[in-house]
């Protein structure tokens, strides 16, 4: 049982079905996923994110309280979940890849605007002179890609003719990483950075790649279970609200701006791949996308 749980039972919490009716003076209870490590904070800006559309919603449909899935769970079980509809799950989020097979509710609206789909290395430190000679695909493809099972990321290297290594576990790739199982492990660059700081004590032969940026369509969006409908509308509501008056602009920079300007996207070397599971609207939105964050910004 995860610190999470144990915190919830200590707070009397009862948890109710989201989009359910609530007690006068209760909270609805959503659960989203659990991180799937201790160092995990890759969705750390969703969860605020998912928050910020709720509270900006609560006059018209009332209090929610956020609260993590009990279990840990890979992206996968999280789909799974939503699709068995138990209540124990109620929104996650991640990438609308063609191929997966579910019934949750998406809500199309690209939670990073692009961002997860620039992405930088994580690689072993002796490896740097060479990545830093790979100027084109082809020299790219000498190179072996780790990704986590069932990750839609894997599809896109897959497409541009590099050899991926699949990994169960997300904490298990930072290790294989090291022991030479794989060459590269592509991180967005709202990820890469936390990933890296979190990890290097341990492992000081971890590197970030300061050469490369591989780009291609990765939106993010929410899914919520088959019986949340009136919660994916009241989310939808909320992000468009905070779009139309800059709050979803200011929280993209506060959660994602030092990344960005660690990452110094401008001096990069821009290689582009294709994702073979979006639309072509897509690949054009991914243009204007990164302009958007190699813009200088005060």
């Amino acid at each position: 049982m995860i610190t999470s749980r144990r915190h919830c039972l200590q707070l009397g919490l009862v948890g109710l079905v989201a989009g359910g009716a609530a007690r006068a003076g209760e909270a609805t209870v959503v659960r989203y996923p659990a991180p799937q490590s201790d160092l995990d904070k890759r969705s750390l800006d969703m969860i605020s994110l998912l928050d910020a559309a709720l509270r900006r919603t609560e006059v018209n449909h009332g209090p929610v309280r956020l609260l993590p899935s009990d279990e840990r769970l890979t992206e996968l079980r999280q789909f799974a979940e939503l699709n068995m509809d138990r209540g124990l799950l109620h929104v996650t989020w991640a990438n609308p890849a063609l191929q997966r097979k579910t019934s949750a509710r998406p809500v199309n609206f690209d939670t990073r605007r692009g961002l997860l789909g620039m992405r930088v290395s994580l690689l072993e430190q002796q490896r740097l002179p060479d990545l830093a000679k790979a100027s084109d695909l082809a020299a790219l493809r000498r190179f072996t890609i780790g990704q986590g099972l069932g990750w839609p990321d894997v599809d896109v290297y897959e497409a541009s003719g590099l050899k991926v290594f699949t990994v169960s576990g997300y904490e298990n790739l930072f290790r294989m990483l090291l022991a030479g199982r794989f060459d590269l492990f592509p991180r967005g660059v709202g990820e890469v950075f936390d990933e890296f700081d979190a990890r290097h004590a341990a492992m000081p032969r971890l590197a970030v790649d300061p050469s490369l940026l591989l780009v291609f369509p990765h939106p993010c969006h929410y899914y919520f279970a088959p019986s949340q409908a009136a919660l994916a509308a009241r989310v939808e509501e909320g992000l468009l609200a905070m779009k139309a008056d800059g709050s979803f602009d200011a929280h993209l920079w506060r959660h994602h701006g030092p990344s960005v300007a660690r990452a110094g996207l401008r001096k990069r070397r821009v290689l582009h791949l294709h994702n073979p599971n979006v639309s072509a609207d897509a690949e054009r939105e991914m243009e204007a996308d990164l302009a958007y964050w190699m813009k200088p910004r005060r």
